[in-house]
């Protein structure tokens, strides 16, 4: 089992490796293996070392700020431990509102993030600083583009991939057309990207970025899922 310092060592290694193979060839990829894009499972989720406000509304001396642990989970009075690893802040809210029922008489409850202890995204394909960024609040497609130096002249602007984990460690695909971005077309197209996104700028036309999704999809993404929650003790794989 590796430590946590190692994996942050072990993830840009990785990246740059793959980032570093701009000469691969084509390989045949399935589209079918992505799941259609779903905007509730593009919602916030918890990992270990985000900070979160857990306020209980007529019992205040219940409420706390609380870090997430290393196995994903919380810790809170009465009730005890509470997992809330890759769940969204309504699911953990009714489940700890659940457990305070047996305890409290009106057990209100609301739960709200503070902190995130990841912010990571990683762009590549045709962009001048291809690699990982750090995620800031409402970072959106475009804005990760700009970060990493803006595109190449190489680059088509039409098709940008959009790639995002669902909590049932699959891929979720979607196309941002960056042209209509720019050229105020369509503003709607410039969604706002979240962490361990990847965002990849093709070369020529779509079929092109396959070669490169393979190697994120299959390589990159699982490995830096692993490195994020399966190198924590008690984290089931």
């Amino acid at each position: 089992m590796l430590a946590y310092r190692s994996a942050y060592l072990i993830l840009p290694i990785l990246l740059g490796s793959i980032l570093g193979c701009s000469h691969l060839e084509p390989v045949e990829h399935d589209r079918k293996k992505y799941e259609t894009w779903n905007v509730r499972d593009s919602g916030y989720r918890f990992l270990p070392g985000d900070e979160l406000d857990v306020k209980v509304v007529f019992n205040p001396e219940f409420s706390d700020r609380v870090i997430v642990s290393p196995d994903g989970r919380i810790n809170l009075d009465l009730i005890g431990s509470v997992d809330v690893l890759e769940r969204t802040p309504s699911e953990v809210a009714q489940e700890v509102k659940s457990r305070y029922a047996a305890e409290l008489i009106r057990p209100d409850v609301t739960v709200s993030p503070r902190i995130f202890g990841s912010q990571a995204i990683y762009v590549a394909g045709e962009v001048k600083e291809p690699g990982m960024l750090k995620l800031v609040h409402q970072m959106t497609v475009m804005q990760a583009i700009m970060e990493a130096g803006g595109v190449a002249d190489t680059a088509n602007l039409e098709q940008v991939i959009l790639l995002r984990r669902t909590p049932r460690n699959t891929s979720m695909l979607r196309v941002v057309n960056l042209k209509e971005i720019l050229e105020a077309r369509n503003p709607t197209e410039d969604v706002p990207v979240q962490r361990f996104d990847v965002v990849f700028v093709p070369r020529s036309d779509i079929a092109e970025a396959d070669r490169i999704m393979a190697q994120y999809v299959d390589k990159l993404v699982p490995v830096q899922r692993s490195i994020f929650l399966g190198f924590y003790p008690g984290i089931a794989q």
